[in-house]
């Protein structure tokens, strides 16, 4: 849903480079590589930045860029969120679960470009 928000969606075309699919790829990082999910708050990423609508306020997101299987897509650290830090929200241009063949347990490589 935030994902194909107007607001949202102008912001990751024009900074990222491509226009997302409306969703996310939702990856487990697992324990002994929560490092890597450190090192991404210290960077500065790519502000998209928050907007307001008629009904409510919707808050800045960071985003890196990154890779899976060759394919360009961006990690997003919304501001505000229901998920854990284990978890990574990726998007990409398209469905990444379809694309990739990807079920519930598999395992990604993320390729994060700083």
């Amino acid at each position: 849903y935030y994902i194909s928000l107007k607001g949202y969606m102008k912001q990751f075309e024009k900074m990222l480079g491509f226009k997302p699919y409306p969703g996310t790829l939702n990856i487990k990082i697992p324990r002994e590589q929560m490092f890597f999910r450190a090192k991404l708050d210290e960077e500065e990423g790519i502000l998209i930045k928050g907007f307001k609508t008629k009904e409510r306020t919707f808050g800045d997101v960071k985003a890196f860029k990154c890779k899976i299987n060759g394919i360009e897509c961006a990690i997003v650290l919304p501001q505000r969120t229901h998920y854990p830090k284990d978890v990574l929200e990726i998007i990409a241009p398209v469905r990444l679960r379809d694309f990739l063949k990807l079920k519930d347990g598999d395992w990604v490589e993320v390729e994060v470009i700083l």
